[in-house]
């Protein structure tokens, strides 16, 4: 209660900033005082270590330049062998015997020489490695998950997929991937270019943390009649206005998931709904968020094909590299201890009839001749042929 003469606090006087700040000393262990003692002198020694972290973050800046530099250098050096590995794709050209050894160890090689001799192969035969990048992208999981079974003809003819490097400011890079003549599209080369923003911001200059994305670019495909796998072909009724009218069938198209969706260009939210998401989540509509999603996503499925797939497209070919982690095993860990915790207390109420089943299912086993069942998980690094994304929908591409 409060004291007599004396009317306790409307919310309209409380002071919100001094609880604030109260709370935040709680949570971080810090002293009360120090929060607000921090003025003259020591205020003075404060401004004056966030200067020094400031030119600490330019020579940061400056590394990440001088990293994208030699980036580009190398990349220079790595084109001769990305280029062997399309002609080698496509057929160009044949590697001789030598170039066709591959190191084995001794074991394998013994297990060799017992083989019968394998038949040689037909000149006749398909040339190249046929469906080497559509298999490549579908042992990927981030990029399995936007193909769809109508885009696997279309990425069957997919030749190479190669990186760009800009090697001036705006610094940034463009995928390629190139496709040989097919009955989809008439385009040669579909692009997708991403424009980096490596410079200090001045007005919020402790949040930059490397490289950020600035903007991504799609292209124009330019599809052939009743090819375009991006739409489909919907048949609606519209009711007459009167009772007696004959309703009238017509054909829209809507959107629908497919891997080349990656080509569009995202939709950028405004500097203002930007900072909206940033500063206070719950103003921002859902479609203002999905924008600002959706450009995140895109920029990471970009990456993984810069940075993973290109380089090492032959070891996700045959399997060698999947794109699992450690985070990956550790979350699927957190996910089974909670699902054993959740699960806890119906299995000390089923214990007794668990117990009494016992014997039926030992009998069932004996009969099947196989033990009990198993619990199998599914690597999340491999996924299925023609997955659905969980991606946004893709904004309305800006066309080139």
């Amino acid at each position: 209660m409060s004291q007599k003469g004396k009317s306790p606090k409307s919310p309209a006087s409380f002071d919100f900033a001094a609880a604030g700040k109260k709370e935040i000393a709680k949570l971080e262990d810090i002293d009360l005082n120090q929060l607000t003692a921090n003025s003259g002198p020591v205020l003075k020694r404060i401004n004056a270590l966030k200067n020094e972290q400031l030119r600490m973050l330019e020579l940061e800046a400056k590394f990440f330049e001088e990293l994208h530099e030699l980036e580009c250098k190398y990349a220079k050096l790595y084109e001769p062998y990305y280029q062997k590995r399309k002609t080698i794709v496509t057929g160009e050209y044949e590697p001789n015997e030598e170039e066709g050894k591959w190191a084995l160890d001794e074991e394998e090689k013994k297990e060799n020489e017992t083989e019968e001799k394998k038949p040689e192969i037909d000149e006749k035969s398909e040339k190249g490695i046929p469906n080497f990048w559509l298999e490549t992208l579908q042992s990927f999981r981030i990029t399995a998950e936007l193909i769809q079974e109508h885009d696997e003809p279309i990425l069957a003819f997919l030749q190479d997929v190669r990186v760009t490097l800009f090697d001036k400011k705006p610094y940034g890079y463009t995928l390629e991937f190139e496709f040989a003549e097919n009955p989809y599209f008439t385009n040669k080369i579909l692009t997708k270019t991403y424009e980096l923003k490596t410079d200090i911001d001045p007005k919020d200059p402790f949040s930059f943390e490397g490289p950020d994305l600035e903007k991504s670019t799609g292209c124009k495909i330019d599809w052939k009649t009743g090819k375009n796998v991006t739409v489909k072909s919907v048949k609606k009724k519209i009711k007459p206005r009167n009772k007696k009218g004959v309703p009238k069938i017509i054909t829209k198209e809507e959107k629908q998931d497919s891997f080349f969706n990656f080509f569009e260009t995202p939709k950028k939210p405004s500097d203002e709904k930007a900072l909206a998401l940033k500063s206070d989540e719950e103003d921002m509509s859902d479609e203002e968020g999905d924008e600002e999603l959706y450009m995140i996503a895109d920029f990471e499925i970009g990456q993984y094909i810069r940075e993973k797939i290109v380089p090492k497209a032959v070891l996700y070919y045959t399997g060698e590299l999947d794109d699992m982690d450690e985070d990956d095993y550790e979350y699927d860990d957190e996910e089974d201890d909670e699902d054993d915790d959740e699960h806890d207390g119906e299995d000390d109420d089923d214990e007794d009839d668990d117990d009494d089943d016992d014997d039926d299912d030992e009998d069932d086993n004996a009969k099947k001749g196989k033990g009990g069942k198993k619990a199998i998980t599914a690597k999340s690094g491999k996924a299925g042929k023609g997955g659905k994304g969980s991606e946004p929908t893709p904004a309305e591409c800006k066309q080139n």
